[in-house]
């Protein structure tokens, strides 16, 4: 026997043992492919958590800051109220006396008219 005639022998069991081997690489490499899918998962989570900590933070700081500032909107109001009411009863007070002042023009001119009278 030659070595051409073991040839196509000695091609076939490596080629074979490629293949199975293959395999074997193939299905040992897919449970840690999917424990590495997993690990990408908990670090997503992780990830997300940490987000989503930060944003409830910064979202209960600015209610706070919102509540401050409807508080301090709260005491500004009052004032700018008092204020228009203020105005509102001068206008009041000035047609009164405009009222008032016509009045004691008439009266003062039926007092001449009296006295001139007499």
């Amino acid at each position: 026997m030659s070595l051409s005639d073991l040839l196509p022998f000695l091609v076939a069991v490596i080629g074979g043992s490629g293949l199975i081997g293959g395999v074997i690489a193939l299905l040992k490499l897919r449970p840690e492919a999917g424990q590495i899918i997993v690990t990408a998962a908990q670090g997503a989570v992780i990830v997300q958590t940490g987000v989503i900590d930060s944003l409830r933070e910064e979202n209960e700081r600015l209610r706070h800051r919102v509540d401050a500032l409807e508080a301090e909107m709260g005491s500004v109001d009052s004032p700018h109220r008092r204020i228009q009411m203020l105005e509102d009863e001068r206008e009041v007070l000035r047609a009164e006396n405009g009222r008032l002042r016509e009045r004691v023009r008439h009266l003062e001119e039926d007092l001449r008219q009296i006295k001139g009278g007499q």
